[in-house]
């Protein structure tokens, strides 16, 4: 778990100014010698193995030429690295996967890379972070020790404390971040014998100013005072370093939440989210799950003891809600049933995690696509799943967006079961299937436009359509391009 209070754009800027040469330590020419070398480098120095590649990269300089290897000729070269029978298989398979699966080409999802023969999460995020400059952070044995020392996790392996590393520090500071932690374990937070007196980082490190026993040693190290030096403070960094006000370990249970929380900057508060919180992408990888939106895993919520849980009236439910705060755990529960609701909530929440400016500038946006005067246009009907057919009514956010782009939504309240007598009887001018949450293919759009001759079946992105507050004025301006035709169709 992270500690709050350390400041931590202080200390970035501390180890920027430290370490301003941080690049990758690994010789490399492209994406493939790159995952060679990593491969290489497990239980063996940046150094041996750089020594090391040269030789091999000219035999074997790309996939096809590894594929085709002969793996006695591949352990002699690798040899000096250690644990050679194991990285000269590795290295074969993995340049055989390539050619199989990839043409060839390395990868830069890590997914596919971390699938590769040999090639783990960390190995892929350093191919990531070094090879095409997505930002990742993956941690090694000095990462490790260091972050724990700094008191910036107190995680047991190194997936966690990567978790942590993320949540506390901006996305956009990983790369060089991962590399200037190596190099501080390397020359200064030595495990043995770290150098504390002369750390720039020492006054912000609660193992060496003997604050706590060193997590790696286990015992509290007996490190000179220093009496002319003053204890680092928030209070005097200069002041566009000092975190905003507001929550520093939020959970949102809220999938479009939490995504509006990356945009506003604020990943790094976030400490947990729910299985369906897949947006951005690598939220995944950073912020750990907490169960899902209907049945959250509180075990494991109050565990991350957070100063903030996020919900929706709809999305969860009041159980999850009633437990949070018999546990004495702050919640904020929003209720989202309309587009005016959306301007609400920009500024509640915003006012909730210590981002008011984000919060009124959403609201603004907001406001100035809504139309002031709403004509009852053709009749329209959205479905959201199938056996049984449900709709979402004309009191939910997702007709309060059809009404907006210029049609009348039908059906009773709220998320009815609906027959397919009931759904004829509607008699719909437009019927729209969004992909979430249920996945309405094209097929099944062609299959319900023979059924309902009478109207036009329509598919529609599921996430532009239902993500309310990260994503509503870009589908106000969607669904205005998309139905303007329909409408004008006489």
């Amino acid at each position: 778990m992270a500690r709050k209070a350390l400041p931590i754009a202080i200390l970035s800027a501390r180890l920027k100014a430290a370490y301003p040469e941080a690049r990758c330590a690994l010789d490399h020419g492209d994406p493939f010698q790159l995952v060679v070398a990593t491969v290489l480098s497990a239980q063996c120095t940046d150094a041996r193995v750089n020594l090391t590649t040269p030789a091999l990269f000219r035999r074997f300089p790309d996939p096809v030429a590894m594929a085709g290897a002969s793996l006695e000729e591949l352990e002699a070269l690798i040899r000096s690295t250690g644990f050679f029978h194991n990285k000269a298989r590795n290295l074969k398979a993995m340049a055989m996967a390539l050619q199989e699966r990839h043409q060839g080409a390395v990868p830069s999802t890590l997914e596919a890379l971390a699938g590769l023969p040999g090639v783990g999460q960390k190995t892929a995020n350093v191919v990531l972070a070094n090879a095409f400059g997505i930002p990742a952070l993956p941690v090694d044995t000095h990462i490790y020790r260091v972050a724990r020392r700094l008191g910036l996790s107190a995680g047991t392996t190194p997936e966690k404390v990567e978790a942590d590393l993320c949540r506390l520090f901006p996305r956009s500071d990983w790369i060089d971040l991962h590399h200037q932690l190596i190099l501080h374990g390397r020359r200064v937070c030595d495990a043995r014998k770290p150098a504390c007196p002369g750390c720039a980082l020492r006054e912000a490190c609660p193992t060496g100013r003997g604050r706590m026993a060193d997590p790696h040693s286990g015992r509290v190290l007996d490190v000179p005072a220093q009496p002319h030096r003053q204890e680092l403070a928030a209070s005097q960094a200069p002041e566009a370093m000092v975190p905003g006000p507001g929550p520093m370990r939020i959970i949102s249970l809220v999938p479009s939440v939490t995504e509006l929380l990356a945009q506003w900057g604020l990943a790094s508060r976030l400490a947990g989210r729910t299985t369906f919180c897949v947006e951005p992408p690598w939220i995944r990888n950073t912020v750990p799950a907490m169960g899902g939106t209907k049945n959250p895993d509180l075990p494991r919520i109050l565990s991350q003891r957070p100063d903030l849980v996020i919900l929706e009236r709809d999305e969860n439910t009041l159980a999850t809600a009633r437990a949070l705060e018999e546990a004495g755990i702050p919640i904020l529960v929003l209720e989202i049933r309309s587009l005016k609701d959306c301007l609400a909530a920009f500024r509640l929440l915003g006012d909730a995690v210590g981002a008011p400016g984000p919060g009124r500038a959403r609201a603004d946006a907001l406001k100035a696509l809504l139309k002031t005067k709403r004509t009852r246009g053709p009749r329209a009907l959205t479905l959201i799943w199938k056996d049984p057919w449900m709709s979402a009514g004309p009191d939910t956010y997702v007709s309060d967006l059809v009404r907006q782009a210029g049609f009348t939504p039908v059906g009773p309240d709220r998320y009815p079961v609906l027959t397919f007598e009931a759904l004829e009887a509607l008699a719909p001018a437009l019927v729209l299937l969004p992909s979430e949450p249920y996945r309405f293919t094209r097929r099944h759009a062609e299959a319900l436009g023979k059924r309902l001759p009478g109207a036009q079946v329509r598919l529609v992105d599921g996430r532009a359509f239902t993500w309310y507050l990260s994503r509503t004025e870009a589908a106000i301006k969607q669904l205005d391009e998309l139905f303007k035709p329909l409408l004008e169709t006489p």
